[in-house]
């Protein structure tokens, strides 16, 4: 199996404490974010985009199998959300479709563009508590979120897309409420890990304390 990892939405906590994971696991690990990095080894490579923009997914597989081959797990961490106050109906149009397609269309991009290359390969979505909580003042990313909750769902269950795997990881505090500003970027990496060493699909959604 290729060791190749591909992370939308490479930040400070869960991107960079998974890209320091599976580096040390053998793994070519390309980033993807919005900000431009300079950090580059024969293992580990950024590539700048916009993922508002659902197009740009392609190119960037098609970048990364150049260097290296097709991915065998790409991680979506990438994000999106318009404030909408106590008027969950006052998010303007564009602002709310920037969100759906960040928070839903290019993940579902990266899982189908991840599968045509590699049908072996294994798909993780950092969720959260919105695909079954109603907060009114996170009404678009909870829009996104439980959008790709569901084809999540639907692609775990499909035996067509058998042997390859897909998870929304959804953290809660100790408690069991929504992790919030609290992510825990290294529970994050051992769980990718973990699920990723695992053969057969496991329940898709993954909730999990730290």
């Amino acid at each position: 199996m290729s060791k190749i990892i591909i992370i939308f939405g490479s930040g400070a906590r869960i991107g960079q404490a998974s890209t320091e994971k599976f580096l040390s696991a053998g793994y070519k690990v390309a980033t993807v974010s919005r900000t431009p990095k300079t950090t580059s080894s024969d293992n580990l490579a950024h590539i700048t985009a916009d993922l508002d923009d659902p197009y740009s997914i392609e190119p960037i597989f098609d970048q990364v199998q150049r260097r290296w081959g097709a991915p065998s797990i790409v991680v979506y961490i990438a994000a999106s959300m318009y404030a909408t106050g106590e008027n969950p109906l006052s998010a303007p149009i564009d602002e709310f479709t920037k969100v759906i397609n960040a928070n839903t269309l290019s993940a579902y991009a990266a899982a189908a563009a991840g599968y045509k290359r590699n049908n072996n390969v294994a798909f993780f979505f950092t969720g959260n508590a919105l695909n079954s909580m109603v907060m009114t003042k996170l009404v678009t990313a909870g829009v996104g979120k439980a959008a790709s909750a569901h084809w999540i769902e639907a692609a775990a269950k499909a035996e067509q897309l058998r042997p390859a795997r897909f998870y929304y990881v959804d953290q809660r505090n100790p408690e069991g409420g929504p992790a919030m500003n609290a992510v825990n970027g290294e529970a994050h990496a051992d769980l990718f890990l973990k699920l990723a060493e695992q053969e057969e699909q496991g329940e898709p959604i993954v909730v999990f304390r730290a």
